[in-house]
Order: C-alpha cells, then structure tokens, then sequence
C-alpha cells in the first residue's frame, strides 16, 4: 500500500500543479477592476500672456502723376497718368500739413493750384492710405 501511494502521489502532485498553472490562463474575471484613482492635479500657475507684438506698418514711397481736377485744403484730386492699375483714375490723395507745394518751381498753396494743372504727387503710403508730402504742379506757360 506504500508502495501504491508512493506511486500514485507523483500523479497527483503533477496534476495539481499543471491545474495550478493552467487555471490562471484560462480563468475570467468576473468582476472588473475598479478605474485606478486619479492622482490629484497639481494646480499650475497660470499662464503669463506675453504682450501682442504688432508688426510694424510697412510704409512706402508712392508717385504719382496726372492732371490736377481739384483741390481742398487739405486734399487733392488728380486724373492719374500712371502706373498701369491706376491709369485713367481720378485718385484722391489727403497732403499733409508739412508738404512742400509748388506751381511752377515757386511755392504755393493748394488752392492756389489751378484746374487742369499738370501736377506730381509724392509722399508715404501704407496698406490702406497714401499721403503726400510733395505737390508739384506745372500749368504749362512760359513766362
């Protein structure tokens, strides 16, 4: 009878061990695991905003020429001659206060700038205005 356990009990231990093994593989859960807690967020400081740098207005140099049409005194009106987009157009430019105005090499006013005048407007313009520091206007007579 010893001898009969003693071999029957290696049977035995194998079994359960490869039951042992093998169970864990096959098993399912029937029960989920519950969601891991999260961990408690640190609060960050807030965010500083770094001031909105604007890009600078890009200004450039513009030329006009044409024949005067009108004047008020702080604005002009000339038929445009060139460049090419603006040929044929009646363009209204606004003069500042500081611009050099001339009829027929000498200086003048704007309204002393007579109708029909052929006139060159230069000054400064950015994407949206033009304003002219230079009037020179010719009316085409010698004297």
């Amino acid at each position: 009878m010893r001898r009969l356990a003693l071999s029957v009990l290696p049977l035995v231990v194998g079994a359960v061990v490869a039951g042992a093994l093998a169970a864990p593989a096959q098993a399912v859960s029937p029960v989920r695991a519950a969601p891991a807690e999260k961990a408690p967020e640190h609060r960050k400081a807030p965010e500083v905003r770094k001031p909105e740098t604007r890009k600078p207005v890009k200004v450039i140099r513009f030329t006009l020429t044409g024949t005067l049409t009108a004047t008020t005194s702080t604005s002009i009106t000339l038929t445009v001659k060139g460049p090419k987009r603006e040929r044929g157009t009646s363009v209204t430019v606004p003069v500042a206060g500081t611009a050099r105005i001339a009829l027929d090499d000498e200086p003048a006013t704007l309204d002393a700038l007579p109708a029909g005048a052929h006139v060159v407007v230069s000054g400064t313009a950015t994407t949206a205005t033009r304003t002219a520091t230079r009037v020179h206007a010719e009316t085409g007579s010698d004297d």
